[in-house]
């Protein structure tokens, strides 16, 4: 087995196939599509990683052709998803890894259940939250990676709903709101992306629970790695600060930000994945089990390092021609705790 592993995530701007329509009808052109090919094959092989998870692909051709450009396709196992034009995630696993299961998860775990209540007094009405989302704003993918008879690894690949304000102009109330139409927007976003991340919460406290499974969850979660939404996905595990600390040797159901491990070793945090109107944000993110966490008594590996690919979202036309994120890729080295 290689001693290491190469986790990437990587938002790919709308990869479509020429003359498709995106969002509001926006197109590639052939040449748009060329140029986006190459740089996306370009990235490919600059990041060289063992699993890389995809967001904002349209048609699986398009990376199988990026794959083809870059002389890889015949180096990794995709898993992509055809539906109908529709944005989804997608997931590439470098051989000799195999994937051994893969799901697909559209619904909302049952178990999510996003009501409250309280008993009125006197006349007062009842105080009442009651939130009805079904889906996830793109399907969830699920898949079991193989690395060697005795280890594999669950990841998971997601891409939650954007800060952007839903619209709501085609309500039925627009019109006695519409001067306020973008902080309501605005809220219905940020009450879908939460709604998500408990989803997710609830499929990690399934899968993780009472084992020493691996996990990794990837993808852009649409908020930085301290927001109230990727805490709820993270379960929030303690880190280990000081050499006497004994925090950090258990968390059954938490998942550590590999942006965290890398600004607990750096002198200087730079990390960013996404520039708007001048903020600029990290907004994808690589989240790994306790196997994955140098202090853990359940380690398997050992944090070498978070890199990110970030220079061509500083230039606007780089921005628009190859993608509006960052690239995350972290590596780490086959360790296991009782080999010290």
């Amino acid at each position: 087995m290689n001693k290491r592993l190469k986790i990437s995530t990587f938002n790919l701007y709308n990869l479509q196939l020429p003359n498709r329509s995106m969002y509001n009808g926006k197109k590639w052109s052939v040449k748009e599509y060329e140029g986006k090919i190459k740089w996306t094959a370009d990235m490919l092989k600059k990041i060289d990683a063992d699993i890389i998870g995809f967001q904002e692909l349209w048609h699986p051709e398009a990376l199988q052709k990026a794959f083809e450009v870059a002389g890889l396709n015949e180096d990794y196992e995709l898993v992509t998803l055809l539906t109908n034009n529709a944005v989804n995630v997608a997931l590439a696993v470098k051989k000799p890894l195999s994937i051994v299961h893969k799901k697909w998860e559209a619904e909302l775990p049952e178990e999510l259940k996003l009501k409250k209540s309280r008993k009125s007094y006197g006349n007062e009405p009842p105080y009442k939250i009651d939130i009805r989302i079904k889906k996830y704003s793109r399907p969830l993918l699920r898949a079991n990676i193989k690395l060697n008879e005795n280890i594999n690894i669950t990841c998971f690949v997601t891409h939650l709903k954007s800060k952007l304000p839903m619209r709501i102009t085609n309500e039925n109330y627009y019109d006695e709101v519409k001067q306020h139409s973008n902080a309501i927007g605005h809220a219905l976003s940020t009450i879908r992306r939460a709604s998500e991340s408990a989803a997710l919460r609830i499929v990690l406290n399934k899968e993780m629970s009472n084992n020493n499974k691996p996990v990794i969850l990837m993808g852009d979660l649409n908020d930085s790695q301290q927001s109230v939404t990727t805490s709820i996905i993270s379960g929030d595990p303690t880190y280990k600060l000081f050499h006497k600390s004994r925090k950090g040797s258990r968390s059954d159901k938490g998942l550590y930000s590999v942006a965290e491990l890398q600004e607990l070793r750096s002198l200087r945090d730079v990390y960013y994945t996404y520039i708007h109107d001048g903020f600029r944000e990290s907004l994808d993110h690589i989240l790994v089990s306790e196997q994955f966490y140098d202090y853990s008594k359940n380690r398997i590996w050992s944090f070498q390092e978070t890199r990110i690919i970030n220079d061509h979202i500083d230039d606007k036309k780089g921005r628009g021609f190859g993608s509006d994120h960052g690239i995350v890729i972290s590596t780490f080295n086959f360790d296991p705790e009782s080999s010290e």
